[in-house]
């Protein structure tokens, strides 16, 4: 392999409060109410410190170090919303070195949902829309850069998604390179969306998690892992441009500096050089495919299975996503804070929290979980959207059961009044064949 595109998901949440359901009649501001700013700003600051400003300053150096010795470095990074707007509150040393890095315009950044949910995976593809939307102008206004690959959620993808996200103007997008989706070929290739000009972009997660997972595993096989023994690897690979997309945290955090993955990071672009490997970016690999693939069922980068059950495996999770649907039309009519409330619970990682598994995803899970368990992590955050929805209805004066709209066997939405059950008509005209029954439920 003589090509390859290193990226990092940049994502911190707005963590509900942990003492919500032992503490419910906190006093104060609506977001102060539910989301625990204390932890949140001590949490990034904490990254900010171990990784986000001194990783950023390492590749802000060696695209420069290249640049004056007649070479390139590029890297790509896939930004959160919200970790955007914690960095405008919290970071703005680390907001700068990102402007930094778009202006060596050696660095792509990918469009994804502002709030990094799981609106994609919902029948109703509105508030995806909206939230891949709101992304891209906060990108726009922040850095002056509208994406042209998109990245969702976890890599959660299929044909669907895919599909929504041609349809906003994307050119194409990082999909996991799982073996059920490839078929046998290799993800170190271009592939072309079939029955359309979409490209996708398999990451190559063996190599990824080398270097996420295992690099201070002491008891691996290969450790220490090395920039040089890396590069070697890369460049050994059969294919033709490979795809190594880790957390940004990976630097500094999950592995502290002391293990010396800073210095890998430092030493990586200048040991594919001599390997002769061109560090390249998405969008120039994606303009190259030619070969044409399926996207069958849903996928995404985490755990064994790869699918969607890291957020929607058990009935918890599927509980508090049902709980989130039913929260989404009271939210909008209300705007505001509580629209924005309502999307920071949107947010994965609180379905994250709630994963029950057993041996190496468990373990990793249990590692990124706010909570000491999934189900006091269930509890907590179940009561507090619940007393939040509670909250909405009774300044909407809503006092009645909610009417659920279906589409080939799936919620396609919820409405509590009539203004919101024609607001759903009018998503999907063919919604109108429950007219009938709504004119009872309005009696």
């Amino acid at each position: 392999m003589r090509r390859v595109a290193i990226g990092f998901e940049v994502h911190q949440p707005f963590r509900v409060r942990r003492d919500f359901f032992w503490n419910p009649r906190l006093r104060g501001e609506l977001l102060d109410r539910f989301f625990d700013t204390m932890i949140n700003k001590e949490i990034f600051e904490r990254v900010k410190r171990r990784c986000y400003v001194p990783a950023t300053k390492i590749i802000l150096d060696e695209i420069e170090r290249a640049h004056e010795e007649g070479s390139e470095v590029k890297f790509f990074f896939s930004l959160s919303g919200t970790l955007l707007e914690q960095a405008e509150r919290w970071g703005k040393d680390f907001l700068d070195l990102l402007m930094e890095l778009r202006y060596t315009n050696n660095v792509e950044f990918l469009g994804q949902t502002y709030y990094h949910s799981l609106a994609g995976t919902w029948e109703d593809k509105t508030e995806f829309r909206e939230q891949v939307e709101a992304h891209r102008s906060l990108l726009k206004n922040l850095f002056n850069y509208i994406p042209q690959i998109f990245e969702n959620t976890e890599l959660l993808s299929n044909l669907s998604i895919m599909r929504e996200v041609k349809s906003l103007g994307f050119k194409g997008a990082l999909v996991e390179g799982k073996e059920s989706l490839l078929k046998g070929r290799s993800p170190n290739y271009p592939y072309i969306l079939k029955g359309t000009d979409f490209r996708l972009f398999f990451r190559n997660y063996k190599l990824s998690d080398d270097v996420a997972f295992r690099f201070s595993n002491r008891l691996w096989d290969q450790y220490p892992l090395t920039a040089e023994k890396f590069a070697n690897w890369i460049s050994q690979s059969e294919g033709y441009s490979g795809l190594i997309f880790v957390d940004y945290e990976t630097f500094g955090e999950h592995h502290y500096e002391q293990s010396g993955i800073m210095d890998f990071l430092r030493w990586l672009p200048r040991e594919l050089e001599k390997k002769g490997v061109e560090m390249v970016t998405p969008s120039e690999v994606l303009s190259e495919a030619s070969e044409e693939i399926e996207l069958e069922g849903l996928s995404s980068w985490a755990d064994v299975r790869k699918d969607e059950s890291g957020w929607l495996g058990n009935q918890m999770q599927r509980a508090y996503d049902e709980l989130v649907l039913r929260a989404e039309l009271p939210s909008k009519e209300l705007g505001g804070d509580f629209l924005k409330a309502w999307r920071y619970f949107s947010t994965s990682d609180n379905y994250y929290y709630m994963y029950v598994g057993e041996g190496g995803p468990a373990e990793v899970h249990s590692y990124f979980n706010a909570y000491d368990s999934p189900v006091e992590a269930f509890i907590n955050e179940f009561y507090a959207l619940s007393m939040f929805l509670s909250e909405e209805l009774e300044r909407l004066g809503v006092r009645k059961e909610p009417f659920f709209f279906y589409k080939g066997g799936r919620k396609f939405g919820v409405a509590w009044n009539d203004e919101e059950a024609h607001e759903v008509m009018k998503r999907d005209p063919s919604m109108k064949q429950y007219e009938k029954y709504l004119e009872e439920w309005l009696k």
